[in-house]
């Protein structure tokens, strides 16, 4: 379902990625859960796979598709629960 591989990102103006090679897989029927403290990526890569963020360095596959080609019909098939 979800599939990144060596995922990397960095905010305009900053030197050092924020993600850096990150790889994780989410299959069918799994729920996934980003934790750790704070800085560690996990609003960056939250951000990254809705959408909102789009300079990313790796792959994104989502249900078989690149991230990258899907277009507004994405987000009828999404589901995100942040903090708020």
């Amino acid at each position: 379902m979800i599939e990144v591989k060596n995922l990397k990102f960095t905010y305009h103006g900053v030197t050092d990625f924020t993600l850096k090679g990150f790889d994780f897989a989410v299959e069918r029927g799994q729920i996934l859960g980003f934790l750790g403290p704070s800085g560690a990526g996990k609003s960056t890569t939250q951000k990254i796979l809705i959408g909102l963020l789009k300079d990313y360095q790796g792959e994104i596959s989502v249900m078989g598709k690149d991230l990258k080609g899907w277009d507004s019909d994405y987000y009828e098939r999404i589901g995100v629960s942040f903090e708020l």
